[in-house]
């Protein structure tokens, strides 16, 4: 059980907010943002918060703070899932390295022949999901939690479609034969999954 990768998410996020808290939590100011959003200050008090535009008084760390602020919930508060068939699960473990289909990608797309001006882009993008929580406190939490980055449901709608055109191409030398074109696969669905339901995303860890 020792050498299990670990389980990768995409969870929906409220995209209007993910910005405002994130920089609020990094260095920024708290009080305003909440006093600045009714519902995330109803969010926090039925989650028995006391007093929500009082960061230090909030006992929760960044991480958890920032997901259970930002995370899409159904109206009776329960968690709200994407649904997007076998792709979640076989996206959630990818058999390469870190089990991570995302590390997969940014490891072996390569820039193409033709048109090479969007894979700037498209990296950039797989970049922000991957890694924009590394280095913040909002990396990992209490509860095991841990979350790597995040997209605007514009950028997430752009990677999507990024992701299905040439502006990329795999690496002659992948490791899986067709690997890139699998992950690539898996990772779209989730992220046409999120833009039904305009959407924010996060990559989340399972260890």
């Amino acid at each position: 059980m020792d050498s299990t990768s670990p389980f990768f998410t995409i969870d929906p996020m409220i995209s209007s907010r993910l910005c405002n808290v994130f920089e609020a939590l990094n260095g920024g100011d708290w009080e305003s943002v909440v006093k600045e959003d009714d519902e995330l200050l109803i969010r926090l008090l039925k989650q028995g918060v006391e007093n929500p535009e009082d960061r230090e008084k909030i006992i929760w760390d960044d991480a958890n703070l920032f997901f259970l602020s930002c995370v899409e919930l159904t109206k009776s508060d329960q968690p709200f899932p994407l649904e997007a068939g076998l792709s979640k699960e076989r996206f959630g473990r990818f058999p390469y390295g870190d089990g991570s289909a995302v590390t997969y990608l940014r490891e072996w797309m390569r820039e193409p022949r033709r048109n090479p001006e969007k894979f700037e882009e498209v990296t950039g993008l797989m970049n922000a999901l991957d890694t924009k929580l590394l280095g913040t406190k909002m990396n990992k939490g209490a509860g095991r939690l841990n979350m790597r980055g995040w997209l605007s449901s514009k950028d997430a709608k752009e990677l999507r479609k990024l992701l299905v055109t040439k502006a990329w191409t795999p690496s002659a030398s992948e490791p899986l034969d067709g690997g890139c074109q699998d992950a690539a696969k898996h990772l779209v669905a989730l992220l046409r999954a999120a833009e039904k339901r305009n959407c924010g995303v996060l990559l989340r860890v399972h260890d």
